[in-house]
């Protein structure tokens, strides 16, 4: 086994580790999805106490 063919099999496992893991800009774009979720329900649930706040007035 020559040098070239070390650093092929080499290259050639890390991209295969690299296949292998997850898609770290899928977890964030799911973080970020979650949390404007968060912030939606939030906001909801704020004006649906203002409109009772408002009718107990």
């Amino acid at each position: 086994m020559d040098e070239d063919e070390i650093r092929r099999a080499v290259a050639r496992g890390i991209r295969d580790h690299q296949r292998s893991q997850p898609k770290p800009k899928g977890v964030v774009d799911d973080v970020s999805g979650a949390a404007c979720g968060c912030v939606v329900m939030f906001v909801v649930a704020l004006v649906v106490m203002g409109m009772i706040v408002a009718s107990n007035r």
